[in-house]
């Protein structure tokens, strides 16, 4: 603004900067959900799913449990695949973070490995949100480039 009292042109800067920066960071927000949902997605894909056709052991409260599934109940597992969700986006300083979670007690276990019940084995890791977010990472181009030439359309600017 002058000295000399108000400046239209100053503010019509101002205010078209303003509407600019909360389009970016809306179409930033959209981009990153898009991306927690082909996550949430892809992760779920990849989660195994228990059988339980002999011994079953969880762990609940901290505890070990194990028993002996009936042979014909024809019982399935599942809760790890289902408790994926996506926490949301948030603007953390200059960065914007997507945050899925797993509120299962042994995803942990199944994702890293884990020792066998008796302590004799080590049973493998199924590494399935680790893969997925390997994948996500080079799939970040081809997602983000064709939102962003979109993007940048809107505004009238051309390749």
């Amino acid at each position: 603004m002058s000295d000399d009292g108000f400046n239209f042109d100053e503010f019509l800067k101002f205010a078209n900067d303003f509407n600019k920066t909360l389009q970016e960071e809306n179409f930033i927000m959209d981009v990153m959900n898009y991306l927690g949902n082909v996550m949430i997605r892809d992760v779920k894909m990849r989660t195994p799913v228990g059988q339980y056709s002999n011994k079953v052991f969880f762990v609940k409260g901290g505890k070990l449990l194990v028993f002996e599934a009936d042979k014909g109940s024809g019982r399935a597992g599942g809760e790890l695949r289902r408790n994926w969700i996506l926490n949301g986006v948030q603007k953390v300083g200059d960065e914007f973070v997507v945050t899925i979670s797993n509120n299962t007690e042994y995803a942990s276990y199944v994702e890293n490995g884990h020792r066998t019940a008796d302590h004799s084995g080590w049973v493998e890791g199924q590494f399935f949100l680790k893969i997925t977010m390997d994948e996500i990472q080079e799939k970040l181009p081809s997602i983000v480039g064709p939102a962003y030439k979109s993007y940048l359309g809107a505004f009238g600017f051309k390749e």
